[in-house]
Protein backbone atom coordinates (compact mmCIF):
# COMPACT_ATOMS: atom_id res chain seq x y z
CA UNK A 1 0.00 0.00 0.00
CA UNK A 2 1.48 3.05 -1.18
CA UNK A 3 -0.11 5.84 -0.50
CA UNK A 4 -3.79 6.84 0.53
CA UNK A 5 -5.98 10.33 1.15
CA UNK A 6 -9.37 11.22 1.98
CA UNK A 7 -11.64 14.33 1.26
CA UNK A 8 -14.23 15.10 3.90
CA UNK A 9 -17.20 17.60 4.03
CA UNK A 10 -17.37 20.17 6.45
CA UNK A 11 -18.51 19.15 10.06
CA UNK A 12 -21.87 19.25 11.13
CA UNK A 13 -22.47 18.47 14.49
CA UNK A 14 -25.36 16.01 15.33
CA UNK A 15 -27.23 18.20 17.81
CA UNK A 16 -27.97 20.95 15.65
CA UNK A 17 -29.71 18.11 13.87
CA UNK A 18 -31.76 16.98 16.83
CA UNK A 19 -32.45 20.46 17.70
CA UNK A 20 -34.34 21.30 14.51
CA UNK A 21 -35.81 17.52 13.86
CA UNK A 22 -33.80 16.30 11.60
CA UNK A 23 -32.47 13.98 13.37
CA UNK A 24 -34.39 11.91 16.27
CA UNK A 25 -33.46 12.53 18.96
CA UNK A 26 -33.28 8.87 21.59
CA UNK A 27 -31.77 7.76 18.28
CA UNK A 28 -28.90 10.12 18.39
CA UNK A 29 -28.29 8.93 21.84
CA UNK A 30 -28.21 4.81 21.03
CA UNK A 31 -26.31 5.83 18.05
CA UNK A 32 -23.21 7.93 19.81
CA UNK A 33 -22.35 10.02 17.40
CA UNK A 34 -20.89 13.78 17.93
CA UNK A 35 -21.10 14.73 13.83
CA UNK A 36 -21.18 14.45 10.49
CA UNK A 37 -19.56 15.24 6.68
CA UNK A 38 -21.43 17.54 4.68
CA UNK A 39 -20.70 18.24 1.14
CA UNK A 40 -21.04 21.87 -0.41
CA UNK A 41 -23.90 22.05 -3.05
CA UNK A 42 -21.31 22.58 -5.90
CA UNK A 43 -19.16 19.29 -4.44
CA UNK A 44 -19.54 16.69 -6.89
CA UNK A 45 -18.93 13.10 -5.74
CA UNK A 46 -16.81 12.13 -8.62
CA UNK A 47 -14.64 15.35 -8.22
CA UNK A 48 -14.04 14.56 -4.60
CA UNK A 49 -12.77 11.41 -5.55
CA UNK A 50 -10.05 12.45 -7.95
CA UNK A 51 -9.02 15.22 -5.41
CA UNK A 52 -8.34 12.41 -2.91
CA UNK A 53 -6.76 10.34 -5.94
CA UNK A 54 -4.41 12.97 -6.80
CA UNK A 55 -3.31 13.12 -2.73
CA UNK A 56 -2.97 9.61 -2.59
CA UNK A 57 -1.03 9.38 -5.83
CA UNK A 58 1.71 12.18 -4.98
CA UNK A 59 2.01 10.57 -1.40
CA UNK A 60 2.84 7.25 -2.87
CA UNK A 61 5.45 8.79 -5.74
CA UNK A 62 3.77 6.43 -7.94
CA UNK A 63 3.84 7.18 -12.02
CA UNK A 64 1.12 7.23 -13.86
CA UNK A 65 1.85 4.68 -16.28
CA UNK A 66 2.62 2.07 -13.72
CA UNK A 67 -1.58 2.49 -12.75
CA UNK A 68 -3.19 -0.50 -14.90
CA UNK A 69 -6.21 -1.19 -13.29
CA UNK A 70 -8.27 2.32 -11.84
CA UNK A 71 -11.37 0.65 -9.33
CA UNK A 72 -13.64 3.18 -8.19
CA UNK A 73 -16.39 2.29 -5.63
CA UNK A 74 -19.80 4.01 -4.99
CA UNK A 75 -23.54 3.54 -3.47
CA UNK A 76 -25.30 6.83 -5.23
CA UNK A 77 -25.08 9.64 -7.48
CA UNK A 78 -22.02 10.48 -8.81
CA UNK A 79 -22.83 13.94 -10.33
CA UNK A 80 -25.28 13.24 -13.60
CA UNK A 81 -26.99 10.61 -14.62
CA UNK A 82 -25.67 7.06 -17.37
CA UNK A 83 -22.13 8.12 -17.74
CA UNK A 84 -18.97 6.36 -16.41
CA UNK A 85 -17.39 7.55 -13.20
CA UNK A 86 -14.68 5.43 -13.74
CA UNK A 87 -13.89 6.44 -16.24
CA UNK A 88 -14.13 10.21 -15.21
CA UNK A 89 -11.57 9.49 -12.46
CA UNK A 90 -9.39 8.18 -14.43
CA UNK A 91 -9.24 10.62 -17.13
CA UNK A 92 -8.02 13.10 -14.46
CA UNK A 93 -5.33 11.44 -12.47
CA UNK A 94 -3.67 9.02 -14.09
CA UNK A 95 -5.05 9.04 -17.75
CA UNK A 96 -3.52 6.51 -20.28
CA UNK A 97 -4.64 3.42 -21.37
CA UNK A 98 -5.11 1.82 -17.55
CA UNK A 99 -8.73 -0.34 -17.34
CA UNK A 100 -10.95 2.09 -15.55
CA UNK A 101 -13.96 -0.23 -13.37
CA UNK A 102 -16.87 0.42 -10.69
CA UNK A 103 -17.25 -1.28 -7.95
CA UNK A 104 -21.17 -1.46 -7.02
CA UNK A 105 -21.08 -3.48 -3.89
CA UNK A 106 -22.97 -1.09 -1.39
CA UNK A 107 -21.19 -0.45 2.09
CA UNK A 108 -18.03 -3.34 1.39
CA UNK A 109 -17.47 -1.67 -1.95
CA UNK A 110 -14.05 -0.41 -1.05
CA UNK A 111 -12.47 -3.27 0.58
CA UNK A 112 -13.83 -5.48 -2.79
CA UNK A 113 -12.23 -2.98 -4.39
CA UNK A 114 -9.07 -3.82 -2.34
CA UNK A 115 -9.65 -7.67 -2.80
CA UNK A 116 -9.73 -7.26 -6.15
CA UNK A 117 -6.49 -4.89 -6.69
CA UNK A 118 -4.31 -7.67 -4.92
CA UNK A 119 -5.92 -10.34 -6.84
CA UNK A 120 -4.81 -8.40 -10.04
CA UNK A 121 -1.67 -7.49 -8.76
CA UNK A 122 -0.84 -10.71 -7.85
CA UNK A 123 -1.18 -11.94 -10.99
CA UNK A 124 1.24 -9.58 -13.03
CA UNK A 125 4.75 -9.45 -12.80
CA UNK A 126 6.07 -5.62 -13.42
CA UNK A 127 6.25 -2.40 -12.14
CA UNK A 128 2.10 -2.14 -11.23
CA UNK A 129 -0.19 -0.21 -9.17
CA UNK A 130 -3.60 -0.12 -9.02
CA UNK A 131 -5.93 2.75 -8.01
CA UNK A 132 -8.36 2.37 -5.59
CA UNK A 133 -10.89 5.32 -5.02
CA UNK A 134 -14.74 5.73 -3.18
CA UNK A 135 -16.67 9.02 -3.51
CA UNK A 136 -20.16 9.34 -2.18
CA UNK A 137 -22.46 12.49 -1.53
CA UNK A 138 -25.96 11.76 0.39
CA UNK A 139 -27.51 14.75 -0.22
CA UNK A 140 -31.37 15.72 -0.66
CA UNK A 141 -33.54 15.06 -2.55
CA UNK A 142 -31.73 11.52 -3.08
CA UNK A 143 -31.13 10.87 0.72
CA UNK A 144 -32.10 11.75 3.88
CA UNK A 145 -28.37 11.40 5.62
CA UNK A 146 -30.25 10.90 9.50
CA UNK A 147 -33.41 8.91 8.47
CA UNK A 148 -32.55 6.77 5.47
CA UNK A 149 -31.48 4.07 7.76
CA UNK A 150 -31.19 3.31 11.13
CA UNK A 151 -27.68 3.11 13.31
CA UNK A 152 -26.10 5.04 11.05
CA UNK A 153 -25.35 8.85 9.74
CA UNK A 154 -24.78 9.16 5.83
CA UNK A 155 -21.64 11.09 5.29
CA UNK A 156 -20.18 12.60 2.19
CA UNK A 157 -16.33 12.19 1.30
CA UNK A 158 -13.88 10.57 -0.88
CA UNK A 159 -11.05 8.08 -0.58
CA UNK A 160 -7.92 7.22 -2.81
CA UNK A 161 -5.43 4.55 -2.10
CA UNK A 162 -2.75 2.74 -4.82
CA UNK A 163 -1.89 -0.35 -4.04
CA UNK A 164 1.27 -1.01 -5.64
CA UNK A 165 4.17 -4.23 -6.32
CA UNK A 166 6.57 -1.86 -4.90
CA UNK A 167 7.37 -1.34 -1.20
CA UNK A 168 5.19 1.08 0.16
CA UNK A 169 4.30 2.65 4.13
CA UNK A 170 1.83 -1.03 4.38
CA UNK A 171 2.39 -4.00 3.65
CA UNK A 172 -1.14 -6.35 2.92
CA UNK A 173 -0.79 -9.31 4.06
CA UNK A 174 -4.48 -10.94 3.56
CA UNK A 175 -7.56 -9.87 2.11
CA UNK A 176 -10.92 -11.84 2.66
CA UNK A 177 -14.66 -11.41 1.41
CA UNK A 178 -17.08 -13.76 1.83
CA UNK A 179 -20.81 -14.26 0.65
CA UNK A 180 -23.98 -15.19 1.93
CA UNK A 181 -27.04 -14.03 0.15
CA UNK A 182 -29.45 -15.89 2.97
CA UNK A 183 -30.89 -12.46 3.82
CA UNK A 184 -30.14 -10.56 0.14
CA UNK A 185 -33.49 -9.13 0.48
CA UNK A 186 -33.13 -6.92 4.00
CA UNK A 187 -32.54 -4.27 2.35
CA UNK A 188 -34.18 -4.81 -1.07
CA UNK A 189 -37.83 -5.28 0.31
CA UNK A 190 -40.41 -6.68 -2.08
CA UNK A 191 -41.66 -4.70 -4.47
CA UNK A 192 -39.99 -3.62 -8.08
CA UNK A 193 -39.87 -0.56 -9.56
CA UNK A 194 -39.34 0.46 -13.50
CA UNK A 195 -37.35 3.38 -13.34
CA UNK A 196 -34.59 5.02 -11.03
CA UNK A 197 -36.34 7.06 -8.31
CA UNK A 198 -39.90 5.72 -8.92
CA UNK A 199 -40.11 3.69 -5.14
CA UNK A 200 -39.87 7.77 -4.19
CA UNK A 201 -37.39 9.97 -2.92
CA UNK A 202 -35.63 10.37 -0.30
CA UNK A 203 -34.77 6.75 -0.24
CA UNK A 204 -35.96 4.94 2.28
CA UNK A 205 -34.39 1.50 3.91
CA UNK A 206 -36.15 1.38 6.71
CA UNK A 207 -39.36 0.27 5.04
CA UNK A 208 -37.86 -1.95 2.89
CA UNK A 209 -36.33 -3.80 6.32
CA UNK A 210 -39.49 -3.81 7.45
CA UNK A 211 -41.34 -5.27 4.55
CA UNK A 212 -38.53 -8.42 4.83
CA UNK A 213 -39.23 -9.02 8.59
CA UNK A 214 -43.04 -8.57 8.04
CA UNK A 215 -42.84 -11.61 5.77
CA UNK A 216 -42.03 -13.54 8.54
CA UNK A 217 -38.11 -13.13 8.47
CA UNK A 218 -36.62 -13.65 11.97
CA UNK A 219 -34.65 -10.59 13.15
CA UNK A 220 -32.57 -12.34 15.56
CA UNK A 221 -31.83 -14.96 12.70
CA UNK A 222 -30.48 -12.15 10.52
CA UNK A 223 -28.51 -10.59 13.75
CA UNK A 224 -26.57 -14.15 14.46
CA UNK A 225 -25.63 -14.08 10.72
CA UNK A 226 -24.13 -10.88 10.47
CA UNK A 227 -22.12 -11.81 13.49
CA UNK A 228 -21.41 -14.76 12.77
CA UNK A 229 -19.58 -13.87 9.09
CA UNK A 230 -17.84 -11.04 10.29
CA UNK A 231 -15.96 -13.30 12.62
CA UNK A 232 -15.39 -15.65 10.15
CA UNK A 233 -14.10 -12.89 7.53
CA UNK A 234 -11.80 -12.10 10.43
CA UNK A 235 -10.38 -14.70 11.70
CA UNK A 236 -9.76 -16.45 8.35
CA UNK A 237 -7.46 -12.93 7.35
CA UNK A 238 -5.60 -13.09 10.54
CA UNK A 239 -4.81 -17.01 10.09
CA UNK A 240 -4.00 -16.25 6.70
CA UNK A 241 -1.67 -13.47 7.50
CA UNK A 242 -0.50 -15.71 10.81
CA UNK A 243 -1.30 -12.92 13.29
CA UNK A 244 -3.49 -13.11 16.44
CA UNK A 245 -5.96 -10.42 17.76
CA UNK A 246 -3.49 -9.46 20.40
CA UNK A 247 -1.05 -8.43 17.66
CA UNK A 248 -3.18 -6.05 15.97
CA UNK A 249 -2.84 -2.31 17.19
CA UNK A 250 -5.97 -1.19 15.73
CA UNK A 251 -9.15 -2.86 13.92
CA UNK A 252 -10.89 -0.03 11.34
CA UNK A 253 -14.63 -1.29 11.55
CA UNK A 254 -17.51 0.81 9.60
CA UNK A 255 -18.10 4.08 10.76
CA UNK A 256 -21.82 3.69 11.85
CA UNK A 257 -23.59 4.05 15.17
CA UNK A 258 -23.08 2.47 18.60
CA UNK A 259 -26.43 0.62 18.01
CA UNK A 260 -24.73 -1.49 15.39
CA UNK A 261 -21.22 -1.99 16.24
CA UNK A 262 -21.60 -5.01 18.22
CA UNK A 263 -19.09 -4.52 20.99
CA UNK A 264 -19.94 -7.59 22.96
CA UNK A 265 -19.42 -9.52 20.51
CA UNK A 266 -15.80 -8.07 19.78
CA UNK A 267 -15.26 -7.78 23.33
CA UNK A 268 -15.40 -11.71 23.42
CA UNK A 269 -12.99 -12.42 21.01
CA UNK A 270 -10.35 -9.67 22.70
CA UNK A 271 -11.07 -6.34 20.77
CA UNK A 272 -11.94 -3.34 22.81
CA UNK A 273 -12.84 0.31 21.53
CA UNK A 274 -9.61 1.61 23.03
CA UNK A 275 -8.02 -0.26 19.84
CA UNK A 276 -10.41 0.97 17.08
CA UNK A 277 -10.88 3.94 15.26
CA UNK A 278 -14.21 4.28 16.97
CA UNK A 279 -13.28 7.37 18.77
CA UNK A 280 -12.95 9.30 15.36
CA UNK A 281 -14.89 7.38 13.40
CA UNK A 282 -18.20 8.80 15.61
CA UNK A 283 -17.08 12.45 14.56
CA UNK A 284 -17.46 11.54 10.48
CA UNK A 285 -19.97 9.30 9.93
CA UNK A 286 -20.35 6.74 7.72
CA UNK A 287 -18.82 7.20 4.20
CA UNK A 288 -20.88 4.85 2.16
CA UNK A 289 -17.89 2.40 0.68
CA UNK A 290 -14.90 4.54 2.29
CA UNK A 291 -15.07 4.08 5.85
CA UNK A 292 -12.04 1.80 5.45
CA UNK A 293 -9.83 3.62 3.44
CA UNK A 294 -10.66 6.80 5.53
CA UNK A 295 -10.01 4.79 8.60
CA UNK A 296 -6.38 3.85 7.67
CA UNK A 297 -5.38 7.47 6.19
CA UNK A 298 -6.28 8.68 9.68
CA UNK A 299 -4.55 6.27 11.62
CA UNK A 300 -1.30 7.64 9.06
CA UNK A 301 -1.83 11.15 8.72
CA UNK A 302 -1.91 11.03 12.99
CA UNK A 303 0.89 8.45 13.56
CA UNK A 304 -1.47 6.47 15.23
CA UNK A 305 0.62 3.17 14.05
CA UNK A 306 4.17 3.01 12.44
CA UNK A 307 6.70 0.73 11.57
CA UNK A 308 5.72 -3.09 12.81
CA UNK A 309 2.09 -2.24 14.09
CA UNK A 310 -0.55 -4.82 12.41
CA UNK A 311 -3.90 -2.58 11.23
CA UNK A 312 -6.88 -4.78 10.03
CA UNK A 313 -9.76 -3.25 8.42
CA UNK A 314 -13.42 -4.88 8.22
CA UNK A 315 -15.84 -4.31 6.31
CA UNK A 316 -19.70 -5.53 5.51
CA UNK A 317 -21.97 -4.68 2.96
CA UNK A 318 -25.78 -5.26 2.59
CA UNK A 319 -26.78 -8.28 0.13
CA UNK A 320 -25.11 -9.23 2.23
CA UNK A 321 -20.46 -9.70 1.54
CA UNK A 322 -18.24 -9.73 4.70
CA UNK A 323 -14.47 -9.02 4.88
CA UNK A 324 -11.10 -8.22 6.58
CA UNK A 325 -7.46 -7.66 5.55
CA UNK A 326 -4.38 -7.58 7.25
CA UNK A 327 -1.36 -4.72 7.51
CA UNK A 328 1.69 -4.56 8.33
CA UNK A 329 2.74 -0.65 8.78
CA UNK A 330 6.41 -0.50 7.03
CA UNK A 331 7.02 2.94 8.03
CA UNK A 332 5.47 6.27 9.61
CA UNK A 333 5.16 9.12 6.52
CA UNK A 334 5.49 12.60 7.29
CA UNK A 335 1.74 13.19 5.84
CA UNK A 336 -0.43 16.17 7.35
CA UNK A 337 -4.15 15.47 8.38
CA UNK A 338 -5.42 17.09 4.97
CA UNK A 339 -9.17 16.13 6.07
CA UNK A 340 -10.06 17.08 9.03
Amino acid sequence: MAGTAMWLGHRENVRDAVADGRYDEDEAISDDLVSVRVADAADVPVDMAVTAARSALERAGTAPDDVTLLLHAYIGHQGVDQFAPASYVQGRTVAGSAAPIEIRQASNGGMAALHLAASHLSASSGREAVLLTTADKFNAPGWNRYRTDNGMILSDGATGVVLSREPGVAKLLSSVIIGDATHEQVYRGDTWTQAPGESGLPIDLRSRKEQYFANGADLLGVISSITKHQEESLRTALDEAEVSVGDVARFVFPAVGRVLQDWEARKAIGIDESRTTWPWGRTVGHLGAGDQAAGLTHLLETGEVGPGDKVVLCGVGNGWTYSAAVLEILERPDWTEEAV
